[in-house]
């Protein structure tokens, strides 16, 4: 499948922060092959600072647990700016609080489970791309 059918109508600036290198390759591999333009950052200050020297990008997918910056707080910090950016969350442990925190923003929002199936995060992708 190619960027021009099925789910991706569309290539996207994807901006993705993961601090664990091996997953941020797979998932950068994962979206490239769908066609987007994927800058993979390791963590949430450098996301921020990737956001100010090459966005905007069209969506964010980030880790929760990351140094320097968590991804809950770095989604708050480009929301401000984008309330309308849509957000992939990807966490091994979900706190209630945290999450009812992401959702309160409002907005387009996916929260996935580590290990996360890449099918599903294409998936995700697509879904708020479309404006699911």
């Amino acid at each position: 499948m190619t960027s021009q059918e099925g789910p991706f109508a569309r290539r996207l600036r994807i901006l993705l922060a993961e601090d664990e290198a091996l997953i941020g390759l797979a998932a950068e591999a994962e979206l490239t092959e769908h066609g987007h333009e994927v800058v993979l950052v390791g963590d949430g200050a450098a996301a921020l600072e990737a956001e100010a020297a090459h966005g905007p990008f069209d969506l964010l997918v980030t880790d929760m647990q990351m140094p320097r910056l968590r991804g809950d707080a770095l989604a708050r910090r480009l929301r401000l700016a984008r309330p309308d950016l849509p957000l992939v969350v990807m966490s091994a442990n979900h706190v209630p609080e945290t999450v009812a925190g992401l959702r309160a923003l409002g907005g387009p929002i996916a929260i996935l489970t580590k290990p996360v199936p890449f099918g599903d995060l294409s998936a995700a992708v697509a879904r708020l791309a479309q404006g699911g």
